[in-house]
C-alpha cells in the first residue's frame, strides 16, 4: 500500500468540509476517534500487503468524494476533483429527491390518511391503489422465514428515491446484506406483528451505505406497515416510509 497515507492525506486536505478534522472524519466514518490519525501515521502501511480495512475505508472515501481506487493507487490523482464532484453531485441529487417527497403536490401521504385507508377499504389491497407509487410490498412473512422478502419498489417510495432505483432485486440484496442482525431480526419481527395486527407504525433511523453507490445514508423516516389482502386473499405487507422533517 505505498502511498496509500499520501493519498489519504492529500484527498482530507482537498476536502473542503474534513480539511484538518481527521477526527471528525473518522467519526463520521463510524471509525473509532483516533482510528485514522493513527492510520496516516502508521508507516507499516507502506509495506503492507493488505492495508487498512476495507469497509472503513469505502466510507472515509465516499464521505470525502474520492474513489477508494484512488486510495488504493489504482486510479490517476488527477480523478480525485472529478470523483469528488460526482460524489457531491450524487449526495445533492438524492438529498433533493428525499425533500421532493414532502413537496410533492395532491400525492403526499400521511400515517393518519393511511389508517384511514385501511379502515375504509377493509384491508383491501385495492384500497390503496392511488399511492402503490409510495410503497414497498412484501410478502406476508412466515413463522419459518428468516428474511423479508419483497414483492415490488414504488417508483416515489423512500426506497426507490434512496437507491436512485425501484429495482427489487437491489433492495432484496441489500435487506439480505445488512450487517446488523439484531435489527434484521427487528425488522422481521415488525413485518409480523402488522401482519397480526393490521398495520403498525414505528420511527425508524438509518444510518447505512447505499447499496449501488459508495454514499452513506443518514435519515429518520416514520414507517407505516399495513397488511392487506388482494381479491385472491393473498396477504401482502404494504411499506410506507415517509422522511421525517
Amino acid at each position: 500500500m505505498r502511498g496509500f497515507r499520501k493519498r489519504l492525506g492529500t484527498a482530507i486536505q482537498s476536502s473542503e468540509q474534513y480539511k484538518d478534522k481527521i477526527w471528525a472524519l473518522s467519526v463520521d466514518a463510524g471509525l473509532g476517534k483516533k482510528t485514522l490519525y493513527n492510520t496516516l501515521n502508521d508507516e507499516g502501511l507502506d509495506i503492507s500487503q493488505t492495508g487498512p480495512g476495507l469497509f472503513g475505508m469505502a466510507r472515509v472515501a465516499s464521505l470525502l468524494g474520492v474513489s477508494l481506487d484512488y486510495l488504493a493507487g489504482n486510479a490517476p490523482s488527477t480523478n480525485i476533483e472529478r470523483d469528488r464532484e460526482s460524489s457531491q453531485a450524487l449526495v445533492q441529487h438524492i438529498t433533493n429527491a428525499l425533500h421532493s417527497q414532502a413537496s410533492l403536490p395532491n400525492v403526499r401521504v400521511s400515517a393518519d390518511g393511511l389508517l384511514r385507508l385501511y379502515a375504509k377499504s377493509g384491508g383491501k389491497l385495492e384500497g390503496f391503489h392511488q399511492v402503490m407509487d409510495q410503497c414497498d410490498q412484501y410478502t406476508a412473512p412466515e413463522i419459518r422465514e428468516d428474511h423479508l422478502t419483497v414483492i415490488a419498489v414504488g417508483s416515489r417510495s423512500l426506497s426507490a428515491i434512496t437507491m436512485g432505483s425501484n429495482d427489487r432485486h437491489l433492495l432484496q440484496q441489500a435487506l439480505i446484506t445488512v450487517p446488523d442482525e439484531p435489527l434484521k431480526k427487528r425488522w422481521l419481527q415488525d413485518y409480523r406483528d402488522a401482519n397480526e395486527r393490521g398495520y403498525l407504525v414505528t420511527i425508524e433511523e438509518l444510518n447505512v451505505q447505499m447499496p449501488n453507490h459508495p454514499v452513506l445514508v443518514k435519515m429518520e423516516f416514520l414507517r407505516v406497515l399495513v397488511a392487506v389482502d388482494d381479491q385472491g386473499g393473498k396477504r401482502t405487507i404494504l411499506n410506507f416510509s415517509l422522511l421525517m422533517a
